[in-house]
C-alpha cells in the first residue's frame, strides 16, 4: 500500500543575527581586523565619504535606519571629535577592544609517565599472565 505523497515544504531560512544599538548608546567604531583599520563615516544617502574613524573610536548613536540581512545603517558622532555620519551596523561594536568570535581552547596539561612500583606489571585489568 503506497502512503499519499505531500509537497515538501523549504527549510525555514537562516536568521542572520546582528547587533542592535539603542540611540543614545554609546558604542566603539569596529575596524577591519586591526588596531589600525580606519573606517569612512558616510552621507546620509550613503554615497559620499565624510570623514573618517579609527577602530576602537567612541561614537553616540543618534538614529538609525533599518535594513534587510544586516544592512541597517546608524547615524554616529564621534565623542572625542565631534565628527557625525552614518556607519553600517558591521562597523560598530559594544566593546573598545574587539572580542575573538572563536574562542581558543587552553593548552592540554602536562600528562607525566606513570612510574612503577615494586610488584606492579604493565598488564591491564583482566589481561592475563603469560
Amino acid at each position: 500500500m503506497a502512503f499519499p505523497s505531500r509537497p515538501r515544504r523549504a527549510p525555514a531560512p537562516v536568521p542572520i543575527r546582528v547587533p542592535v544599538f539603542a540611540v543614545g548608546r554609546q558604542v566603539y567604531v569596529a575596524g577591519a581586523g586591526d588596531r589600525s583599520a580606519r573606517v569612512t563615516l558616510m552621507d546620509d544617502a550613503g554615497k559620499k565619504p565624510l570623514a573618517s574613524l579609527d577602530d576602537g573610536t567612541q561614537v553616540a548613536i543618534l538614529g538609525w535606519r533599518p535594513g534587510w540581512a544586516g544592512t541597517a545603517r546608524y547615524r554616529v558622532r564621534a565623542t572625542g571629535s565631534g565628527l557625525e555620519g552614518w556607519l553600517g551596523v558591521g562597523n560598530l561594536r559594544y566593546t573598545e577592544a574587539a572580542i575573538s568570535s572563536a574562542p581558543t581552547a587552553p593548552p592540554p596539561p602536562a600528562v607525566r609517565p606513570a612510574t612503577l612500583r615494586v610488584g606492579e606489571s604493565r598488564r591491564r585489568f583482566g589481561q592475563r599472565i603469560g
